[in-house]
């Protein structure tokens, strides 16, 4: 590829330099102050109970683990989620760790040819008013958790075992017994409060399997001696290898200190559906090893083998609702998503954003308005939650074709974005950018409250006759 590079400085992207954050309007006085517990200490959890307890609510997490971490490499932060962390003051804690982009460089698996270029800062933010950057999870996760410390108790060994959906409280595996006004699954891809859910639904709680995997890995740049390498992974730009089945994501992250590699494959049947379940470099090389060898090749040789990860990626059959009894479902344990448009964290935290200001109007006085909100949130969210993943799921399709008539005919179409075509990436595909990265759901929420209001009325069956909003 020849290219004009810009390599990366030290300290955040001076595109995202911007003026001090501030507390926005995201936090309004609620109508109750609610005991809530949240089972799931993830990004999801951890936004929402940061957002509720800076609203004045009284809120508990519950995490299985020992210890609350957060694993995995980098991840992107959209317009649509950026806006949303502007608007709950938290730029400074997280902007001096991000990286914005300026480019996307769509590249062909065999011999790296570039195919096509789409521009990402600062185009992104003066198009949707708001930036685009990668961070590494563990450091947005960090930032959200500080933030939530200071107003929830976060308790970790809390393995739920049982559910009750109407007092509603939960059983913890050492008998603890935990009330409070609602509870919200935010436990992931592997939820328990689904599971539980769906049996009391009398569903069975189905993973489905994509038929992919996906390694991940970490690769220290200090590592990589070669000039013309070492200057192609600090250069602010993200490389997607397309081809026969498969597909590369990678950039640079942490200031250009590490480069992240997301390597989406054939699932050959002996993969987790699991963050954290360990790979090797041979396994890379059996799906990648005759992939771009000049320049992808070198990358993989270079990544430490005690730094590749690899799960399995599923779906769910989608629930018939998200809120039953007192308990509603959030993130990944409702609508999981899977990593072809980067819109996993986003649609969690975009889920957060509506919850908290659902649970800011429930009157706890009025009998039934609990219910009502929660299915509120669930008619504001699910039919854009569940648009995002069949548009993820296209793209999987667009990205993975092997070769022949049908990868000439796309790969044409890439080389066409140049002179005005339209790029065949959803992700960035103006139409389907526009839907994905110009949606605010704080102000969706609010615009159409009344609307929301009186879909959740129509479609609930176990809220009291006349029970409204007003």
């Amino acid at each position: 590829m020849s290219q004009t590079k810009t390599a990366i400085s030290n300290g955040a992207s001076p595109g995202l330099q911007g003026p001090a954050s501030t507390r926005f309007s995201s936090y309004e006085p609620p109508e109750s102050r609610l005991n809530v517990i949240i089972v799931g200490a993830g990004i999801a959890g951890v936004a929402l109970a940061g957002l509720l307890g800076h609203s004045g609510h009284n809120v508990t997490v519950l995490e299985t683990a020992p210890a609350i971490a957060e694993v995995g490499a980098g991840l992107a932060c959209a317009p649509n989620v950026s806006r949303l962390i502007n608007h709950w003051g938290l730029n400074d804690r997280i902007l001096k760790n991000a990286t914005a982009l300026k480019a996307t460089n769509i590249v062909r698996w065999e011999n790296g040819e570039l195919l096509c270029s789409a521009p990402l800062m600062p185009a992104v933010q003066q198009r949707y008013g708001a930036p685009q950057y990668v961070i590494h999870r563990a450091d947005l996760f960090g930032s959200l958790l500080e933030w939530a410390q200071a107003v929830a108790e976060l308790r970790v060994n809390s393995t739920v075992v049982s559910v009750d959906f109407d007092i509603p409280s939960i059983t913890l595996s050492d008998g603890t017994v935990l009330e409070a006004d609602v509870i919200v699954g935010a436990d992931g891809m592997k939820s328990v409060c689904r599971r539980m859910m769906a049996q009391q639904l009398g569903l069975v709680n189905q993973t489905v399997p994509t038929g992919d995997a996906a390694f991940r890995a970490l690769l220290p740049v200090e590592r990589i001696k070669d000039p013309d390498l070492r200057a192609f992974v600090t250069t602010e730009e993200s490389t997607r290898w397309i081809g026969k089945g498969g597909h590369i994501q990678a950039y640079p992250i942490r200031n250009g200190t590490l480069y992240n590699m997301v390597m989406v494959h054939p699932d050959t049947g002996f993969t987790e559906e699991s963050w954290t379940a360990r790979a090797s470099k041979a396994k890379i090389l059996e799906h990648y090893g005759d992939w771009d060898v000049h320049r992808l090749g070198k990358l993989i040789d270079q990544i430490p083998d005690d730094n590749i990860m690899e799960w399995r990626l599923c779906q769910h059959e989608p629930l018939p609702m998200w809120r039953h009894g007192k308990v509603v479902l959030m993130g990944d344990a409702c609508h999981p998503m899977l990593p072809y448009v980067g819109q996993g964290a986003a649609q969690s935290l975009e889920d957060a954003a509506v919850l908290h200001l659902a649970f800011n109007r429930i009157r706890t006085s009025t009998p039934g308005h609990l219910e009502l909100l929660l299915k509120t949130y669930e008619v504001a969210r699910r039919s854009r939650a569940e648009k995002v993943v069949s548009i993820s799921g296209i793209n999987r399709s667009v990205l993975h074709l092997p070769d022949g008539p049908e990868q000439q005919i796309r790969d044409g179409r890439f080389r066409a974005v140049a002179t005005g075509g339209d790029n065949p990436d959803l992700f960035a595909n103006l139409e389907t950018q526009s839907f994905l990265l110009n949606h605010d759901p704080e102000k969706d929420f609010r615009d159409n409250f009344d609307v929301f209001v009186q879909e959740a009325a129509e479609k609930q069956r176990d809220i009291p006759a006349g029970v409204s909003s007003l």
